[in-house]
């Protein structure tokens, strides 16, 4: 290809002899079947633990035994210091690295025969004003971290959940009532579909909620007063209102937290063990990171843009055409970096991607099998089977990835999961659910790294060759438009004007038929007596 124009004269190369000149940085080119576009991730990137929370969210949050799981791991030789799983499996969370310096929060999706977590979904946006309120004696204050928490607006029903996780998963179960955030050197939360969604609004509680302890422990507020009710997870609450007013002791700076509800209890938390860690060294993007797997969209932009300056590293991976992550209002956004992927077609099935056909084929439930030897159409695109494969390969392998997962580190964090029994099926597959193996397949019970890389993906043998993934980071100046690509003009213009019109034509097409078939009718019964009429009036 011919050089880059020149930066910033955009003359065509040799430009003027300026040392301040340079070549424009091109998209960068991985091999000739994976395409990276945009730009590449950040070198802050984590990606053995964006491997690790792809498994726990996609596949250890939706087993049956996850409570079991999580307590056998807790009795293992080794694990880390904390596991703990919340009330009705709606969360849990774990520590990794051998200090377990850092916190896991694990936020499960939507089970679809749980008609609450389904109807959870259908909710319209609350503002976030009265969450944190700081009060002094002249008044109540508006706390900031580069732009007011107040004035943003959240999917009501997922900011719910994201209270309940915090205020009684977190707050109570996990750490008892004491609030130790801040023994953690990094907080990273994660979920998928639903559970990824909420985790953005979690992760935005847990740094608004810093900053308003901050605010208290400056001097700048007398008094923090939280709103604490979250009706989707009331083992405490009972439905009643429920607030923490929380005070500072300065004699031994400590936090002095009163709850007020179903039930009235005071504690103390330790200033240093409550405020977030910040130290630049160990979390240069900050304290909290979120890895999201097929979020659906929650906000509106002023939210948008508070992520991304104070939870820069919020990472959403996506599979192109997902029609449940899709159909959404258009007018809301998906916070934080993207990680999009498309999975590739065979050269016979290249008809079906053309955009408006490829998304309209995802909402029809009669696509023929045929058509996804080599890719996958509907709602599979939203599911862990297709999702794993395309993450676990990226991670591992792609040159745009800084610094790429590591298959034995990542398996050290989830080994402690893995369960080995014996059970009988058709397949002659080595695994018959999330980590739990055959012990006839494994009798030493050792799993090599072929299998391992298999078990990631979730049986797949799909790599890095099989998808095309597109980068695209939330930079400053496009801080308001980015979302836009991935709600492109296209899809715009398939979900929301050809698809409509075309159901708006196929309504007045079947009403002219309800119209038209009993007019047609009666002329059709009226001609045929008339033609009997006929041949009675000859014949006689």
């Amino acid at each position: 290809p011919s050089p880059p124009p020149c930066a910033p004269c955009s003359s065509p190369p040799p430009c003027a002899p300026c040392s301040s000149h340079r070549p424009a940085p091109r998209p960068m080119q991985c091999t000739d079947k994976t395409t990276t576009t945009e730009m590449t991730l950040p070198i802050t990137f984590d990606a053995d633990s964006a491997l690790e929370c792809s498994q726990l969210a996609m596949g250890l949050a939706y087993q049956e035994d996850v409570g079991l799981r999580l307590a056998n791991a807790l009795r293992t030789e080794g694990s880390p210091m904390l596991i703990s799983v919340g009330t009705s499996n709606i969360a849990f969370a774990k520590t990794r690295g051998e200090a377990s310096e850092e916190l896991v929060i694990v936020n499960r999706g939507t089970i679809i025969k749980n008609v609450d977590d389904a109807v959870r979904n259908i909710s319209g946006q609350v503002r976030t004003d009265r969450i944190f309120v700081g009060k002094r004696s002249g008044g109540e204050i508006t706390m900031k971290s580069n732009g007011p928490f107040s004035k943003l607006s959240l999917h009501r029903q997922y900011l719910d959940r994201a209270k309940g996780v915090l205020f009684t998963y977190l707050l109570l179960d996990a750490m008892h009532g004491v609030y130790r955030i801040g023994d953690y050197k990094q907080v990273t939360v994660t979920g998928h579909s639903q559970g990824g969604a909420v985790s953005i609004c979690l992760a935005a509680l847990l740094v608004a909620f810093d900053v308003g302890l901050r605010a208290l422990n400056d001097g700048h507020i007398d008094e923090l007063e939280v709103d604490a009710m979250s009706s989707s997870v009331d083992a405490f609450t009972k439905g009643n209102a429920s607030k923490l007013s929380i005070t500072l002791d300065q004699d031994v700076r400590q936090f002095v937290v009163k709850w007020s509800g179903a039930w009235t209890h005071e504690k103390r938390w330790d200033v240093s063990s409550a405020l977030l860690y910040r130290e630049e060294a160990a979390a240069p993007d900050g304290p909290v990171r979120v890895y999201a797997f097929a979020p659906t969209k929650i906000s509106n932009m002023a939210f948008e843009t508070w992520i991304h300056e104070n939870v820069p590293s919020t990472f959403n991976f996506i599979m192109r055409f997902d029609p449940v992550a899709q159909m959404v209002l258009p007018w809301n956004r998906r916070p934080g970096n993207l990680i999009e992927v498309r999975v590739r077609k065979n050269e016979w099935l290249r008809w079906l991607t053309f955009p408006f056909l490829e998304a309209w084929l995802n909402m029809s439930p009669w696509l023929p099998a045929c058509c996804a030897e080599k890719g996958t159409y509907g709602g599979a695109l939203h599911t862990g089977a297709t999702i794993l494969p395309a993450v676990t390969s990226f991670l591992l392998e792609s040159p745009a990835v800084a610094k790429k997962a590591s298959l034995d580190a990542v398996w050290n964090e989830l080994k402690y999961f893995l369960v080995f029994e014996e059970w009988f099926g058709g397949d002659a597959s080595s695994f018959v659910s999330w980590f739990r193996l055959k012990i006839s397949k494994f009798p030493d019970k050792q799993v090599g790294a072929t299998d391992r890389l298999l078990i990631l993906k979730d049986g797949s043998e799909k790599g890095l060759d099989d998808f095309e993934y597109t980068i695209r980071t939330f930079s400053g100046a496009r801080a308001l438009t980015w979302s836009r690509v991935y709600f492109s003009g296209t899809l715009t213009l398939t979900f929301f004007v050809l698809v409509p019109v075309a159901l708006l034509l196929l309504g007045v097409l079947l009403l002219l038929s309800a119209v038209a078939a009993p007019i047609y009718m009666t002329l059709k019964v009226g001609a045929y007596l008339s033609v009997e009429a006929l041949s009675t009036m000859c014949c006689v």
